[in-house]
């Protein structure tokens, strides 16, 4: 492979898991314990509308 197929390989494999991460973040925000609302529920709230959940999507954070 050329030099610029890989490059573009990778900018789509990049793009394709930052794009998974948000969309995990949105859903764990939707299923998270309102009642009261905690840590978890403002992080992937805040995370998912500011574009920081293609990152905070991949972590964990306990919800009580």
């Amino acid at each position: 492979m050329k030099t610029i197929e890989k490059r573009g390989l990778f900018i789509i494999i990049i793009s394709l898991i930052l794009f998974v991460g948000e969309i995990r973040c949105i859903i764990k925000a939707v299923q998270c314990n309102w009642e009261p609302v905690g840590k978890a529920e403002i992080v992937y709230t805040g995370a998912a509308l500011t574009g920081l959940g293609c990152i905070v999507g991949w972590t964990n954070i306990e919800d009580k």
